[in-house]
């Protein structure tokens, strides 16, 4: 068993495409299930269910430990709990720790974002841009911005932001979104 999870989304699913590829070289067969109604039954039939020709499953679950606390979930969870050795995947589109103090360490994978991300958050310069764009792609960077922009309640900044976010969908962009964001600390230092 594996758990992914952690805010860095681009990397924890890169982890979990390379799973699946692990999986089916070794001649798994994919079973992919949602965490959101996943029952305790749907679990155990897919981890326990050998295929005609003996292939065994590779079972991935998406969304487990993020959604809302049920029955169903508390089973399944505890079911992960005593198969520690099962051919399960999950991955959680965020940071779930609080919920895997029960598992073993080395079954977990935590994919944080990178730490210049937030310096960049912090001191939007063209130095800490460019740091963060070394590590990490122009979108998330992007995403980030907006969000800080967005709890901090800065108007003008979600303005540019959203005008930004208009013309790279439209097209109307004649540059790429690192150079737009470099255009953007430079215009706002100004």
């Amino acid at each position: 068993m594996l758990i992914l999870h952690g805010d860095h989304q681009t990397a924890s699913r890169n982890q979990l495409l390379a799973s699946k590829r692990a999986a089916t070289d070794t001649d798994r067969h994919i079973i992919d299930l949602s965490g959101q109604d996943l029952t305790l039954d749907q679990l155990s039939q897919a981890v326990d269910t050998v295929t005609l020709f003996g292939q065994t499953n590779g079972v991935f679950v998406e969304s487990l430990f993020s959604t809302r606390p049920s029955t169903a979930k508390k089973a399944v969870i505890d079911y992960l709990k005593s198969h520690t050795s099962a051919n399960v995947v999950v991955w959680e589109p965020k940071d779930v720790s609080a919920q895997l103090k029960d598992f073993p360490e080395p079954l977990i994978r935590r994919f944080d974002l990178p730490r210049h991300i937030f310096k960049f958050l912090d001191h939007p310069t063209l130095t800490t841009l460019h740091l963060a764009l070394t590590t990490t792609l122009p979108e998330i960077v992007f995403a980030s911005l907006v969000t800080r922009a967005h709890k901090q309640a800065h108007t003008k900044w979600l303005k540019e932001l959203l005008a930004i976010d208009y013309k790279i969908k439209t097209g109307a962009l004649p540059y790429g979104l690192a150079t737009a964001l470099e255009l953007w600390v430079a215009n706002d230092l100004i």
